[in-house]
């Protein structure tokens, strides 16, 4: 207590000094709690719009070696691969549907196309391949449509997006309607190119977008498939004997077009239809493997009743997926988001680096002050030390005194952060720019205080005070009593 007193005094004799280093600390402190609880809102604001209306809870997916999003791969030496598909998808379902902390389930496809109009190309989207009726259960209330409506169950069609539709009509002066016909060329790996003709059913948009979700538009996942070549065969590799290799790799043009005696012969041949079809032979196993497989899914969605079961559910189905022997993996909504789920902790760590660096600054600031005060103080202090006071006395002292001041504007900065937020908080910020609704997680940002960073706040207070008084006690403890007293 004596100690505390002593320190209080000192500070109050050299009120400049204390207040230099009081308005360093709060002003710190004060953009400190600002920006982090921002941050920390607009965090939890993608997350919550992620969770809500593109991504679920928890995503799995096939195995694969690179980061798999909603999106596609976004390892660079792996984009042209093909995207897995989930093995054993409908026992996976069949289990995800009777677990009962998952609330909703739904299948997800992904997939590029380059848009047509007759015969010329007007743009390109990213497709998500979709079952309506699981889809809507899953996101309800996530589109805006501007014309026509949603896919009906069991219902062919593309529902474009409208930042798609205006750019084909800036770029190309085409305006595509509901109700058009549009041909889609897949893009995807080791499958080739895949055309279909589909009828746009709708142009809509996301209640809360981004630039990467503004290129999306929807189409149903069997269509999804014939663009990506997601069919029963699709996976099966033939091995060819040895004549038919040596047939392929090395062709004889009398074993490919005949004989000149067969050429020149008098024979005549006479082909029907059907002679020729049978040529072919049997194509029903070709047929069947040329169809979709009605498995075929990159993604499987899932929303939890508790938020706080996530790590239990994801337990559960790695259990389900060692026991089963299927290779898949469950993973956060992070995974599915890719680079704009990372976004607000991206910013969150350059924004800290700034501050430590401020930081930094002021703590050397502060040092300095407080070696000036002792250098004023040395007749004081080397009194002190010839009427018996330890070195550990005045080291307790100053680290008190810089303790006391780092408390007391600390309190004042996290109170003055407290207030804007309270005030940003009630009147919300407009985002100005798409670049900002993704960072505020939607139109209109409403930040609020964060306990973590009030914490976080408090330890970075006592942080600066511990290391800007290990200098100034050196000092204080260099000065020899006889010495200081004769000094004044």
């Amino acid at each position: 207590m004596a100690l505390f007193r002593i320190a209080w005094r000192n500070l109050k004799e050299h009120k400049v000094k204390t207040l230099i280093i009081g308005i360093l600390i709060t002003f710190g402190i004060t953009i400190l709690v600002i920006g982090n609880s921002m941050i920390d809102t607009a965090a939890l604001g993608i997350e919550k719009n992620y969770i809500d209306n593109y991504t679920g809870h928890l995503i799995i997916t096939g195995e694969s070696d690179s980061p798999l999003t909603l999106f596609g791969a976004m390892s660079f030496d792996r984009m042209n691969e093909r995207l897995p598909v989930i093995p054993n998808y409908f026992q996976v379902l069949e289990f995800a549907k009777t677990h009962p902390d998952v609330l909703a389930v739904s299948g997800q496809g992904t997939g590029m196309a380059r848009i047509s109009i007759g015969e010329e190309a007007v743009g390109f989207t990213i497709l998500f391949g979709i079952d309506p009726g699981a889809y809507l259960e899953m996101f309800p209330g996530n589109l805006e449509f501007l014309e026509g409506g949603f896919l009906k169950q069991g219902e062919e069609g593309l529902i474009l997006s409208e930042r798609i539709a205006s750019l084909i009509e800036e770029k190309e002066n085409i305006k595509i309607r509901a109700g058009d016909h549009v041909l889609l060329t897949g893009i995807s790996a080791g499958s080739g190119a895949k055309i279909r003709e589909l009828t746009v059913r709708g142009i809509f948009r996301f209640i809360s977008s981004n630039m990467q979700l503004n290129m999306v538009s929807l189409i149903d996942i069997d269509s999804l498939r014939s663009l990506n070549g997601m069919t029963l065969g699709a996976e099966l590799v033939v091995k060819a004997d040895d004549d038919e290799v040596d047939l392929i790799e090395q062709p004889d043009e009398d074993d490919m077009f005949g004989q000149d005696d067969m050429i020149n012969s008098d024979i005549s041949y006479s082909q029907t239809e059907e002679d020729l079809l049978s040529i072919l032979g049997d194509t029903s196993e070709r047929d069947k493997l040329l169809q979709t497989d009605s498995g075929a899914w990159h993604f499987l969605l899932l929303k939890l009743k508790n938020e706080a079961s996530i790590r239990e559910v994801t337990a559960d189905f790695n259990r389900f997926f060692k026991e089963k022997g299927i290779l898949e993996k469950i993973s956060g909504w992070k995974s599915g988001a890719g680079p704009i789920g990372e976004m607000a902790n991206t910013l969150k760590i350059i924004f800290n680096v700034v501050i430590l660096i401020i930081a930094c600054v002021a703590v050397i600031i502060i040092m300095n002050t407080l070696v000036i005060s002792i250098n004023e103080r040395m007749f004081e202090i080397g009194t002190m030390r010839a009427l018996g006071a330890q070195k550990g006395f005045v080291r307790g002292m100053i680290i008190m005194e810089t303790i006391l001041i780092s408390i007391v504007f600390g309190a004042i900065g996290i109170m003055a952060g407290t207030a804007v937020l309270g005030l940003l908080g009630a009147t919300g910020i407009t985002a100005p720019n798409m670049f900002f609704e993704v960072i505020f997680g939607g139109k209109v940002f409403y930040p609020v205080i964060s306990p973590g960073t009030i914490i976080q706040s408090m330890v970075v207070i006592i942080l600066i005070g511990m290391i800007s008084s290990l200098y100034p006690v050196w000092i204080a403890l260099k000065i020899q009593p006889v010495k200081a007293i004769h000094s004044d």
